[in-house]
């Protein structure tokens, strides 16, 4: 399997004819998509796609052009590297699209037939002459009506997604929410796929459908972003990316493709510090107060926000009473105005920055040697035992048990090249046995080493001896369970 989590998607299709679910792996030559069973089809033979970009829209392009009737088929995206985990279960619930419609929704592929979309163009209203298209408003789509919580089924958010209402008004995210602003902060969500539920962290916001109701969204979190794939046909330099690694911003317009339209429009690119999602604002929706905290800004600085340049060195003051200097600088995922490079965070990184000295020197004198220690895994140590320590030798502390039960006899001996003290357990079944047997070296190196099993990774039990693999159904089940998104 390919470990790129969140850089590619593959397809699950249905055809709505025969009700026939698959996997894309290619196109038949009558321009129809080519599908294997979902449930034994390896990733390594599925069709990839960059998340949003333009190989996904060239494959449903080329189907629409080729296929006699593409409404014959409904197409689904997936992460890759969720194709694995929940694949067949996603493929079950597919043929049922009616009954399952809400939960698929965020997955579903929009298909525009070419006769369909004319006629949408033709009934849209041209900018009239009084309002020119670039005469309107740039804080249209920000300053727009607020949803009304109200009209929000909140009983089927709960029942798809685990929110409810109140935990949110509590929060103070529907605040925001409701002005079509992610949720400040992360929220659990628990989707179900067949018969088992999810646990994942993600912001949420809301989407407005064309009937008029309101679904629920949920952002998940990235282990990076994916500053190396190309975003809305833009390909980020070497300057780009140390520029947003360092201030989340971009600091300067992009010509980027509307997923949409795939019109060219300038924006301002920034990364959600928790999501670590790439977000993107046009220019033209861009809109900033003209007053930020105590400091009031003009048309000129204004200017400068909305091409994504700083205003430096501002002495800001919050309500709450609190004094710092930084530059301003607009977010496009917070859609305001942020405060970057303040004396305040500079503080609070040298303060980490030196309590992390601190930990690191807890095993020495402040002149560098090593420092005494009087127990060792609680257990005491005597006179001959600390000088042992002191002079490098590998030290016998005593018989205890580890943290599973088992009994075992400690070591402990001061590691020069990494400047601590590193523990060595022996147990009683292993006294004639020179280092760890063979067999128990994968049980060894996981509960006692913190080491990872890739096989066993999710399973909450010690393993046994000679166990590589789960033992049982219920510790399949374990593993298959993610315990949350790759970032």
């Amino acid at each position: 399997m390919d470990q790129t989590p969140d850089q590619q998607e593959v397809l699950i299709a249905r055809d709505n004819t025969s009700g026939q679910v698959g996997a894309v792996v290619g196109q038949n030559p009558d321009g129809t998509p080519k599908m294997a069973d979902v449930k034994s089809t390896p990733l390594s033979e599925l069709i990839k796609f960059n998340k949003g970009q333009n190989p996904l829209e060239a494959f449903i392009s080329n189907f629409i052009r080729q296929a006699k009737n593409p409404t014959l088929f409904s197409f689904f995206k997936l992460q890759e590297d969720k194709y694995e985990l929940v694949g067949p279960a996603m493929s079950d619930i597919i043929k049922n699209p009616g009954d399952n419609a809400e939960m698929l929704k965020p997955y579903e592929v929009e298909i525009k037939v070419p006769q369909q979309a004319e006629k949408q163009e033709q009934t849209q209203p041209a900018p009239t002459q009084e309002q020119p298209k670039e005469a309107q408003s740039p804080s249209t789509a920000i300053r727009k009506a607020p949803i009304d919580p109200d009209r929000i089924d909140w009983a089927k958010i709960e029942q798809q997604w685990g929110i409810k209402r109140d935990d949110l008004e509590k929060s103070g995210a529907l605040d925001q929410m409701v002005y079509n602003h992610k949720s400040p902060q992360l929220f659990t969500v628990t989707p179900q796929f067949g018969n088992e539920k999810y646990s994942l962290q993600a912001k949420l916001s809301f989407r407005t459908n064309p009937d008029g109701s309101y679904s629920l969204v949920p952002h998940f979190i990235r282990n990076e972003p994916q500053l190396d794939q190309t975003f809305r046909g833009y390909q980020f330099t070497k300057e780009d990316k140390a520029e947003l690694r360092k201030t989340g911003n971009l600091g300067k317009t992009v010509e980027l493709a509307d997923p949409k339209t795939g019109e060219m429009k300038k924006c301002l690119v920034s990364i959600d510090k928790l999501t670590n999602e790439i977000e993107a604002m046009p220019v033209d929706k861009i809109y900033i107060k003209p007053k930020v905290a105590n400091i009031d800004l003009d048309m000129k600085a204004i200017g400068i926000l909305k091409n994504g340049g700083l205003i430096k060195e501002q002495h800001v003051e919050l309500p709450n009473g609190q004094k710092f200097t930084a530059d301003l600088q607009y977010n496009a995922s917070k859609r305001d105005i942020v405060f970057i490079n303040s004396d305040l965070y500079r503080q609070k990184q040298e303060q980490g920055t030196s309590a992390q000295q601190q930990v690191r020197d807890s095993w020495h004198n402040t002149d560098g040697t090593v420092k005494r220690l009087e127990h060792w895994c609680k257990l005491p140590l005597n006179e001959q035992q600390q000088a042992d320590y002191l002079a490098g030798k590998k030290v016998l502390v005593g018989e205890t048990k580890d943290k599973f039960g088992n009994d075992c006899t400690v070591y402990f001996q001061y590691n020069p090249e990494k400047r601590q003290p590193e523990t060595t357990r022996v147990y009683p079944d292993r006294d004639k046995v020179v280092g760890v047997a063979e067999e128990s070296k994968t049980q060894y190196a996981v509960n006692n080493d913190g080491a990872t099993n890739e096989a066993t990774k999710n399973v909450k039990e010690p393993l046994q001896r000679g166990q590589t693999a789960p033992k049982d159904e219920d510790q399949q089940r374990q593993q298959r369970k993610p315990k949350g998104p790759k970032p």
